[in-house]
């Protein structure tokens, strides 16, 4: 029986020992897996802050990039701002010398109020009548209304209706007044009637403030004389031939 006992106690412990040998060799397992594969010297540079290193550089390159370009992008719309400004003031340039041609054009073709002037009904003087003509062309314009049938009863028209007009031209204060051959055929002749048919044409024409003088033509051929006057010279204005109300 004493034998019996002494070999249960040394079975119990080899159990014991056992149980030890096994929770060691558990813990020393635990205590190895635990430990870092990977050992950071450190001396060594570390490849996790290497690459937030270099992931900050990258997005300090990237933010200098976007400052460049945004100022390429403002420079850019600056340019275009005075471009733009450039452009508006040549327009606005360009838009006043349009508006001043346009202004000297309306000018030149702007209503002109002057006098023409034919025959008295006793054919002694001359008398005149109120005309609007266009400043276009206002020496023609004028000498064709001297054609036109007076308005007023009594007065005499004195230019042949069918004269015609070869040039007329303006040059230091004179209007050279070239005509067609009926202006001498078709008149009626008279002393009276010529000097009256003369100066209703330069008392017309002198109606305009740069107009002095006036010569005659006849198919480009300077007019020295009509019937008895003498009008080799270019001729002035002479009221004295006017009638006085």
């Amino acid at each position: 029986m004493i034998s019996n006992k002494k070999g249960d106690h040394n079975y119990i412990l080899l159990l014991f020992l056992l149980f030890i040998f096994v929770i060691s060799f558990t813990f020393y397992a635990c205590s190895f897996n635990n430990q870092p594969k990977d050992k950071i010297d450190v001396g060594e540079e570390d490849p996790f802050l290497n690459q937030s290193n270099t992931r900050s550089n990258n997005e300090d390159l990237k933010s200098e990039t976007r400052q460049d370009s945004k100022e390429e992008e403002i420079s850019e719309e600056k340019t275009i701002e005075e471009n733009e400004q450039i452009d508006l003031e040549n327009e606005e340039e360009l838009e006043g010398d349009k508006n001043k041609e346009i202004s000297e054009e309306d000018k030149e073709t702007e209503s002109l109020t002057i006098k023409v002037y034919y025959a008295d009904s006793i054919v002694q003087y001359l008398v005149g009548e109120e005309r609007i003509i266009s400043g276009t062309h206002k020496y023609l314009s004028a000498f064709m209304e001297i054609l036109k049938p007076p308005l007023e009863p009594g007065h005499k028209a004195l230019v042949p209706a069918t004269t015609k007009v070869n040039r007329i031209s303006f040059d230091n204060g004179n209007i050279a007044l070239d005509l067609s051959p009926e202006f001498l055929n078709d008149r009626f002749k008279s002393d009276v009637q010529d000097i009256l048919l003369v100066y209703s044409i330069v008392n017309t024409f002198t109606e305009f403030p740069e107009v002095n003088t006036v010569s005659f033509y006849i198919n480009g051929e300077r007019l020295s004389t009509l019937g008895q006057l003498d009008i080799s010279n270019s001729l002035y204005r002479d009221e004295s031939w006017i009638k006085k109300n």
